[in-house]
């Protein structure tokens, strides 16, 4: 991908520092190419191992030089060694909380500071001591996170009433005036009215903004969950307005306004049958000698939402649009997304192109672009597009079997390339759930990508990379889209996982993108091809924005960043106006003091939007858990094929096959004295649970409040089950296959239900009590929906992410030749279990964010 770095390069700077570089200092001060930072890591690496290099945390000096810097730390006037940093909050369920500085270590907050702020608020945090450790006092808040909650309105004597939250992270009743909006017991949406102050010791305040009804209609939880994570569903009264004043149709003054006229080009949209904002269209046209020409034309929203305007403001707050199966909640209102914006068909657009010419052997030869005015000359869909490459005959759109045709002998050669250089093709298709006219789930659908849908990337992707070279090539400021190079220890540990399935992983111990893809490759077809793919995944660095750091590791790009969905991307917008100012600049010379302005607004921009994608991915995530609950809620006791998907320290979980949800089967329920191996789960039975093996199980409950699923064995394939004394059931040895399930149901493992008791639903509440789950650390990749932490029943429940196992993994690997040293065990502390997450003590690796050891504080390693 990039060039060798020189070793003495990089020491040379090191030598010149007055302190320690992070990998963007060591480019810069080297005078390196952004797309060289992966050769610069792994030079960084060699020379620790050798030495002559000191490594803490993130950032490298010469032995015998002084330690990294705190990053982030303010020291407050007249505190003299006052340590003051700025982060995030995180508040668990149980009270406490930990804010995320940007080090290896988050700062556990304990209850009592955490309720002066609340969860995902940026906040000022003082590290103190207490109690012979240290803590943070939230001295200050910088940016509230949440605007809005959902909540039970409930009237009080007067003119009181409060509303008791569904977030259970929130700290206590919300204090509102009565209002006739609602009636008592209602579900309501609340404002939030306590700005960025710190929260008193009396509680929320805020008022009420509509009702939702009565209890029990699945969209409240969606809007709780929307609201938890920062997003809002109407746009503030400015920001309609300006809106409204936006024109519906591109006057001629525009069409003539120093833009290329594509209105005869044949551009098309291709999108899913539900989409109402295309930001894309596409052509195709071939060359002499095998070349091809492609136009990517993408949505000029930057001639519509200008800097400083409550639409841009708006528009950065929200960062991006969430994709929800009951709604859409858009960055831009839906006049610009749904119409002036959107390349519908027949209809004058403005845009911007890229054009770009490749070879035969799918080179790039030539870029240019520039703005343009356009007309869709149709609005494909994904389906339309491979019925007509399948050959059937489509009704309206066989006339463009030609382009679609040449798109795809395009993309097909644009693939191999990518695939030559190193390029990771995951290929995990999504699941999405189908719901009813009353909002409720009827079925999880898993969508496949066809080749329509790959052409339409490839597209995108070699339109992303021109113009990310563009800006290169010019030493222009701009937001890339960075994926650094996966950690060493964790590609080891995943190659061990592959080798205990009996995989040959190419590669000595760190393999390469390349290899990656080939091991990738023997997996089509294995039983356990989704799950290792998503723990490969798993194991790679989580792409973020950024002015400084260039490259794509999963893509094997030196250059790339997003242009292509400006309509519902923030830093694609962000890179049009860049765009669109270098031109109208032309070569005009830019003071450095300006530069830097521009570069550090740029760092700012990027960290919120990579943290505004974390937070719709989670938004999404935790949605389609929700409603993969509500669709097994009342199917508790029935028997289901279902596939090992992820192994933890306290059990397994499974997919079922055909409803593709997940949940947890604890390891204590198949006998005691199990252990975590690197692959595997082992019973001193001989019993051995591994990643991709095929059962049956039976749903033993439901926590909807939790979006948890808890699960039971039958019998794994290629054994029978029977029964033995006392009702409950053995497994052992039998034919090949599937196991052979007796039709015997047994009741599921809640309370009794005499006649005339209770429905099913309010068992499931009595045995997990209503207690909402504030969801796992930010996975990277998309999840399931019911993919859930194990749900809690009594004080030895975990609280363990989706998929926790894979560390413990990696932990395992480094203790059977990796030679890592492990953590002293603190004072106080016990070799056993941690309490709330069933995981051994020191060395076990993995979030400790959702549970503590007794009489000591949580800590959090990142």
């Amino acid at each position: 991908m990039a060039s060798r770095v020189d070793s003495s390069v990089l020491l040379r700077a090191l030598e010149r520092a007055d302190h320690p570089l992070g990998v963007a200092e060591l480019l810069r001060s080297a005078g390196l190419h952004g797309g060289q930072r992966t050769e610069v890591k792994r030079a960084m690496r060699g020379l620790v191992k050798e030495g002559r290099v000191e490594r803490s945390g993130e950032r490298f000096s010469l032995p015998g030089r002084q330690a990294a810097r705190t990053p982030a730390t303010r020291h407050a006037p007249g505190g003299r060694g006052r340590k003051v940093l700025e982060g995030t909050l995180t508040v668990h369920r149980d009270g406490f909380g930990f804010v995320d500085v940007g080090t290896d270590e988050d700062i556990f907050v304990p209850p009592h500071e955490a309720r002066r702020a609340l969860d995902g608020d940026r906040v000022k945090v003082e590290v103190v001591s207490a109690r012979g450790r240290s803590e943070g006092r939230i001295v200050g808040v910088l940016d509230r996170h949440r605007e809005a909650l959902v909540g039970t309105y409930v009237e009080r004597g007067g003119t009181e009433a409060l509303v008791r939250p569904n977030d259970a992270s929130l700290p206590g009743p919300v204090r509102v005036p009565r209002t006739q909006l609602a009636r008592d017991g209602d579900v309501v949406t609340v404002r939030l009215g306590v700005g960025t102050d710190l929260l008193t010791p009396g509680g929320l305040v805020g008022e009420v903004t509509g009702s939702l009804g009565r209890p029990g209609d699945p969209s409240q939880d969606v809007l709780a969950i929307v609201f938890a994570q920062g997003f809002s569903e109407a746009f503030p009264p400015e920001v309609m307005d300006e809106a409204d004043r936006v024109p519906l149709h591109v006057p001629a003054t525009e069409v003539q306004g120093g833009r290329k006229d594509l209105r005869n080009l044949s551009l098309v949209t291709i999108d899913g049958v539900d989409a109402r904002d295309f930001d894309d269209a596409v052509y195709a046209e071939e060359q002499p000698g095998g070349a091809i020409r492609l136009w990517v034309a993408i949505a000029d929203v930057s001639h519509y939402v200008r800097p400083g305007s409550a639409l841009d403001a708006e528009a950065f707050r929200r960062g991006t649009s969430v994709y929800l199966p009951d709604r859409v909640l858009p960055m831009l209102p839906e006049r610009l997304s749904n119409g002036i914006c959107s390349l519908r068909p027949d209809e004058d657009r403005l845009c911007l192109v890229t054009e770009m010419a490749f070879d035969s052997r799918g080179s790039r030869t030539a870029t240019e672009l520039y703005p343009a005015v356009m007309r869709s000359a149709a609005r494909c869909t994904y389906d339309e597009v491979q019925r007509v490459l399948d050959g059937e005959h489509v009704p309206h759109r066989d006339r463009l079997r030609p382009l679609f045709e040449r798109l795809q002998r395009l993309g097909r050669t644009l693939r191999r390339v990518r695939e030559e250089r190193g390029a990771i093709d995951f290929d995990l298709p999504e699941t999405r759930p189908e719901l009813d006219e009353q909002g409720r789930p009827v079925r999880i659908v898993r969508r496949e990508r066809k080749e329509s849908h790959r052409i339409v990337e490839d597209c995108m992707l070699a339109a992303n990379e021109a113009v990310a070279a563009y800006f290169q090539e010019r030493e222009l400021p701009s937001v890339y889209r960075f994926h650094g190079e996966p950690d060493p220890d964790k590609l080891a540990a995943f190659a061990e996982l592959g080798r205990a399935h009996g995989f040959t992983v190419p590669g000595k111990g760190e393999p390469t993108s390349r290899e990656l893809n080939l091991f990738m490759r023997g997996l089509v077809g294995h039983p356990g091809q989704r799950a290792l793919n998503q723990l490969l995944l798993r194991s790679m660095m989580q792409a973020v924005y950024s002015p400084d750091q260039v490259g794509h590791y999963g893509l094997g790009a030196e250059e790339y960043l997003h242009f292509t969905s400006p309509i519902r991307r923030y830093p694609d917008l962000l890179v049009h106006r860049l765009l669109r100012a270098h031109w109208e600049r032309g070569r005009s010379p830019r003071p450095g003091r300006e530069l830097q302005h521009e570069m550090d607004e740029l760092r700012r921009m990027a960290e919120h939007s990579s943290e505004r994608e974390r937070a719709a991915m989670k938004c999404e995530r935790e949605v389609n858990a929700l409603y993969g609950c509500l669709l097994m809620e009342d199917r508790v006791g029935e028997e289901f094929a279902a596939t090992v998907s992820s192994l933890a320290d306290f059990g397994f979980f499974v997919e079922l096959d055909a409803e593709h949800v997940e949940g947890l089967v604890r390891a204590d329920d198949l006998g005691s004295g199990h252990r975590l191996v690197v692959g595997a789960l082992v019973w001193p039975s001989g019993r051995r649970v591994q990643v991709g093996q095929a059962l049956t199980v039976r749903l033993a409950g439901v926590n909807v409040q939790r979006r948890q699923m808890d699960f039971d064995v039958v019998a794994f394939a290629g054994e029978r089950p029977s029964r033995r004394r006392g009702g409950g059931e053995r497994i052992e040895a039998g034919g090949p296959g599937r196991a052979q399930v007796e039709p015997r149901r047994r009741e599921p493992r809640t309370e009794g239900r005499p006649q005339g008791g209770p429905p099913r639903a309010e068992q499931q509440q009595a045995r997990f009590p209503r207690q909402k789950y504030r969801g796992p650390p930010d996975a990277r990749g998309p999840a399931r929906p019911g993919s859930v932490p194990p749900p809690e029943r009594g004080p030895r429940a975990p609280s363990a992410p989706p998929h926790p196992g894979f560390d413990r993994l990696r932990a395992l690997a480094e203790q059977q030749g990796k030679a890592e040293k492990r953590p002293p065990s603190r004072p106080g502390s016990t070799g056993g279990a941690r309490a709330g997450t069933g995981r051994p003590g020191p060395g076990g690796g993995g979030s400790r964010k959702d549970g503590h050891r007794r009489g000591q504080p949580p800590r959090r390693r990142r």
